[in-house]
C-alpha cells in the first residue's frame, strides 16, 4: 500500500513535467548508468522487458531519450538527451517534498533507517548492490 500511495503522489508531481514515475525511474537510472541494456534496465526497475521497450519508445517520442548504435551492428544503446538531463535536475525539489510528506513526523534517524532498509530490499529484489550506499 505504501508503494501505491507513494507512486500516486509522485505521479501527481511528475505530471507537471509530462513524466510518469516509471519514466522518471528509467531516466534517472540511465543517467547514473548510461551503458545499461534493456534487460538490465528491466531488472533494475523491476518491470518486464516489454514494459521497458514501451517506456523507451515513449521517451524517444517525447525527445528525452535517443537510440545510438551499440558496440556491434545488432546492439543499440540508449542516451538521455540534454532536455531530460535538465528535467532530472528540476524534479529533485518536488520529489523531496513528496518524500517529506510521506515520512511525516519520523525523526531524522528513523527516516535514515527506513531509507537504508528500503535500499537493502531493492538490492536484494534486483540482485544489484548498486542500490546500497557506498561504504
Amino acid at each position: 500500500m505504501a508503494s501505491t500511495v507513494a507512486t500516486r503522489r509522485v505521479d501527481e508531481r511528475l505530471a507537471d513535467y509530462d513524466l510518469t514515475v516509471r519514466q522518471y525511474g528509467l531516466l534517472a537510472q540511465l543517467s547514473l548508468e548510461p551503458e545499461l541494456t534493456m534487460s538490465e534496465l528491466a531488472r533494475q526497475l523491476g518491470i518486464a522487458r516489454q514494459s521497458v521497450h514501451q517506456l523507451v519508445n515513449d521517451l524517444v517520442e517525447s525527445g528525452h531519450v535517443r537510440r545510438r548504435p551499440g558496440a556491434d551492428d545488432r546492439s543499440r544503446r540508449l542516451e538521455i538527451t540534454d532536455t531530460a538531463q535538465y528535467l532530472l535536475t528540476r524534479i529533485d525539489g518536488p520529489l523531496e517534498r513528496v518524500e517529506a510528506e510521506l515520512l511525516g513526523d519520523l525523526a531524522p534517524e528513523e527516516a535514515e533507517t527506513l531509507r537504508g532498509l528500503l535500499q537493502r530490499v531493492l538490492a536484494h529484489a534486483t540482485d544489484d548492490e548498486a542500490w546500497l550506499p557506498a561504504r
